[in-house]
Order: structure tokens, then C-alpha cells, then sequence
């Protein structure tokens, strides 16, 4: 992925720890990284992250493609169709899985767009639930469209092991691999790349997030530095739209 990305991961931070922010409508500086296998969102300000959204993502026979993105297309009050069926056209309404909003992003070589949008379904966050596409809790989907603009920058990401620092402390948290883009061995490979200079006093922990994957937060030190490495991507050659 492009440096830009990484130092912009290496500001997450622990999400608790995200500042208090007034929200702004239509800004130039917002950009979105979402992270597939947290299966979450991340509204950045300027360099600092300041929301998080948890989010549906595609399932492993219709993944999410990976990639660097704009919003294409916003639209209130879409129309919505099936894309792997040959079904009706669901008018807006209350009937309309999609809800309200769309904020398209990608498009494949069938016309598939994919977009961000409202569910129904509150089961399905936090998941991987969708046919590409990403949902949204209704209410976080209105607050994110009629936050960013055509032309917002998004950034599909697979980081399954994210290296988080706060305070000279440092945390890791091991999402489970969805799309089966790694090798098992990668796993601890990966943490490490991110923990040069690091001071590690609870190294088991690491071991045991990376053996429960269970998307917790574990101590397993201290900086030792100025600052880690920059932060892993994932198998950024896979999952790409051709």
C-alpha cells in the first residue's frame, strides 16, 4: 500500500482513546480506511482518526476487493436490485434493504458497484455478511453520508494483526484470517515486522492473540522507541478488482 496509508494506520490508536470530535459535514480532508477483517471503519480528519464504524463486509465467496478507492457516487434514497439475481427493482421506501443512502466506491468488470449503505439487518455487523458491499447501522450511514463528498478517498485494507500504541504502551489485537489470504506462520511474521525496538515483557500475550484471534486487546509491552515500524497492510496483491 502507499506510505501514505501506513502512517495513517500508525494514528488508530486504541479506539477508546479516539478525541472527542465535532463532526463536520462535506470536508476535503476526511479520508476512510477500512480494515476487512476487524471489519471496521475508520473516518480519518486531516491524519487523525477521529470515528470508528463497525461494519458487514463480504463474505469469503464474495469478498470485498482490496484497493484504493473514491466515492463515485452519492445518492439519497436509492433504488436497489439484486445483483446476483434477476429480481425487481426495490423503489426507495421502507422496503429498500440498502436504506436510505449509498456511497459508491468501486465497480467490477460485470458493472457491480460496490458502496457503502444502511442495513435491516443489525445481525450482519460486525460480520461477513454481504455480497461485496459494505453496511452500516442505519443511523452511523446517515451520519457517514452526509459527512463525506464525491472524490473522499477509501482504502480497503487486510490487516488481520493490528500493533496499537498508547501511551508508550503497546497492545495487539488478532482478527481471524476471512478470506484465507495467509498462512498460519505469517501470523507471528507479521506482528514482528510491526515490533522492531519494542520492549516485549508479555510476550506470551502475543502468542495468545495470535492463537485465540479473538480481536481483544493484549498488553505485551512497551515501545522501547521513538515509534514502531510502519504498520503491515496485509496480502495487498490479493483481492484486488482487475
Amino acid at each position: 500500500m502507499k506510505k501514505v496509508i501506513l502512517s495513517l494506520i500508525m494514528l488508530f490508536g486504541l479506539f477508546s482513546m479516539l478525541p472527542a470530535h465535532s463532526l463536520r459535514t462535506l470536508q476535503e480532508s476526511y479520508e476512510l480506511i477500512l480494515n476487512i477483517p476487524a471489519k471496521k471503519l475508520i473516518l480519518f480528519d486531516n491524519g487523525q482518526a477521529i470515528k470508528e464504524y463497525s461494519v458487514g463486509v463480504g463474505t469469503s465467496i464474495t469478498p470485498t476487493p482490496l484497493g484504493d478507492f473514491k466515492i463515485v457516487r452519492r445518492i439519497s434514497n436509492p433504488a436497489w436490485v439484486n445483483p446476483y439475481r434477476q429480481s425487481k427493482i426495490v423503489a426507495p421506501g421502507e422496503r429498500n434493504p440498502i436504506g436510505r443512502y449509498w456511497l459508491g466506491f468501486a465497480m467490477n468488470r460485470k458493472s457491480q458497484e460496490y458502496g457503502f449503505h444502511a442495513t435491516s439487518d443489525s445481525s450482519s455487523i460486525g460480520k461477513a455478511s454481504t455480497h461485496g458491499c459494505i453496511r452500516l447501522h442505519p443511523d452511523d450511514m446517515k451520519e457517514l453520508f452526509n459527512l463525506v463528498k464525491i472524490n473522499t478517498s477509501v482504502h480497503v485494507i487486510y490487516n488481520p494483526v493490528e500493533v496499537q500504541e498508547f501511551q508508550n504502551k503497546l497492545f495487539v489485537r488478532v482478527y481471524p484470517d476471512i478470506y484465507s489470504y495467509m498462512e498460519e506462520e505469517e501470523y507471528l511474521k507479521f506482528a514482528k515486522n510491526q515490533l522492531s525496538g519494542a520492549n516485549l515483557v508479555k510476550e506470551q500475550n502475543l502468542y495468545k492473540a495470535i492463537e485465540t484471534k479473538d480481536g481483544k486487546d493484549y498488553f505485551i509491552g512497551w515501545t522501547g522507541a521513538e515509534k514502531l515500524n510502519e504498520r503491515e497492510t496485509g496480502p495487498v496483491q490479493k483481492g484486488k478488482l482487475n
